[in-house]
């Protein structure tokens, strides 16, 4: 696979990413679904694990929290912490899986132990931030009892749910990998390319006009 369909993947990750917690959010808002942060982050989880199985270089994951980020810009209820949010997450993952690359893909077991790890390193980073350095409105009027609330709660709800997604994004990236995708998908690379910018720019277009 050449630097070309990576840089394309990335993008069209990060835009998937970015739309997932765009229109997942709203979705979620309007059917009045509690702990929102929490399935969104465990739905995340399988794409940011299988972007690692097709596209790993390091950084690639802050690059696609990038692209989320500046999509999730168009929404109607757009925070700055929620931007905050995405990149915290695209880091301590990254991070997370730069660090433990070969025992999270060689066991089950320790993919099952870093689901929750990963969760409140991100949680915890991103409360902090949201409290004190954002300053934003209940997480700055609750304090430190909103830090623990959010912790003991959401926190708790993304573990659970991304010990079960972290496996299926690894087998959805082992199921494509790198060197076979392209075969699998029996499309020549220019085909790909111009598939993959199309998709890219259908997603930007929904984001823009939702």
């Amino acid at each position: 696979m050449s630097r070309y369909e990576k840089i394309l993947i990335v993008l069209l990750l990060g835009s998937l990413w970015g739309a997932l917690e765009l229109f997942g959010r709203d979705l979620l808002r309007a059917t009045g679904m509690p702990q929102k942060s929490a399935l969104l982050f465990g739905l995340g989880i399988i794409i940011l694990y299988a972007s690692k199985r097709l596209v790993d270089f390091p950084g690639s994951v802050v690059v696609m929290a990038l692209i989320a980020g500046l999509f999730k810009t168009a929404s109607s209820n757009f925070f700055p912490c929620q931007f905050a949010a995405v990149m915290i997450n695209g880091i301590v993952f990254d991070v997370a899986y730069s660090t433990f690359k070969g025992r999270l893909d060689h066991s089950p077991t320790y993919r099952t132990i870093a689901a929750p790890v990963i969760v409140y390193a991100s949680y915890a980073i991103f409360a902090l931030v949201a409290t004190f350095v954002l300053r934003e409105g209940s997480w700055a009027s609750a304090g430190w009892a909103g830090i623990r609330s959010f912790l003991l709660s959401d926190a708790v709800s993304a573990s659970l749910i991304s010990i079960v997604t972290i496996h299926l994004g690894y087998y959805l990236g082992n199921a494509i990998q790198p060197y076979a995708l392209l075969s699998k998908l029996r499309m020549p690379a220019i085909t790909f390319r111009i598939v993959s910018v199309v998709l890219v720019a259908a997603i930007w277009i929904a984001g823009q006009t939702y």
